[in-house]
């Protein structure tokens, strides 16, 4: 089943073969459905695959052989005493008990001490990624009010624009339906007065309608922004009465 949340503190060990089976499994589901943790899994692999390369290479000493067989001398069996269940160890505290054994032991503390960097700086990797997740989704886009003149008061609308002002969108809620032979239309006024057509639409029996917005010249560069009532298909420049208007203050 996979975890309800991204396995941000388990990606590390789960790059250095740490986890036990079934959190192994648990991250596995996630990686399934996640692009997110699947690049950021990738990053962490590629930093293991980096510092196992930069570990040099040492010559084992020639008595090295024999202390490694008298240490794994079979010894007699003795049945441990049953000991009362404790809690689930971290997967950090189950790699530091595994270097604690002979076989591992053999290596130094100098191999002790590149995993423990190793796992706390991809820890910090992982915190930093989050972050600038958790940053992108609430950073807000730049967004224009309009507000409903005297003929629709109760109508509104907002632009929102893409973050280079090139694109955008409108939301416009609680506008009159018109009848067949009228269409709204949204109009970009440039700090001359002059305007640009950026759609011309319609809306459903609630007066909600969402639509892409046709702007000849980035956003940033219009003034001000207004919506009117228009013969069906538009026209050239205005020709009715204005129901929605707003200043342009993303610039």
């Amino acid at each position: 089943m996979p975890i309800p949340t991204h396995p941000t503190d388990l990606l590390p060990a789960y790059a250095l073969g740490a986890l036990d089976s079934e959190e192994a499994a648990q991250v596995e589901a996630h990686l399934a459905v996640c692009e997110a943790c699947r690049t950021e899994l990738r990053a962490y692999e590629s930093v293991v695959g980096d510092l196992a390369l930069a570990v040099p290479q040492v010559e084992p000493p020639p008595a090295l052989k024999q202390r490694i067989l008298t240490g794994v001398a079979p010894a007699p069996r003795i049945e441990p005493a049953r000991a009362p269940a404790s809690p689930r160890s971290s997967w950090l505290q189950r790699l530091l008990v595994g270097l604690r054994t002979p076989g591992y032991a053999l290596a130094g503390a100098g191999a002790i001490l590149i995993l423990l960097l190793l796992a706390s700086n991809l820890v910090l990797l992982s915190r930093i990624q989050t972050l600038k997740r958790q940053l992108a989704m609430t950073q807000p886009l730049p967004t224009v009010v309009l507000h409903g003149s005297e003929i629709a008061p109760q109508a509104r609308a907002v632009l929102v624009l893409s973050e280079d002002g090139e694109h955008g969108a409108l939301i416009v809620d609680d506008l009159p339906p018109l009848d067949p032979e009228h269409a709204y239309q949204l109009w970009l006024i440039k700090p001359d007065g002059q305007r640009d057509s950026g759609a011309v639409f319609n809306v459903d029996e609630n007066g909600y309608v969402t639509l892409m917005v046709k702007n000849p010249m980035p956003f940033k560069e219009y003034a001000a922004f207004g919506v009117t009532i228009e013969p069906m298909g538009g026209s050239p420049q205005p020709t009715g009465p204005n129901v929605l208007k707003g200043q342009n203050l993303t610039g």
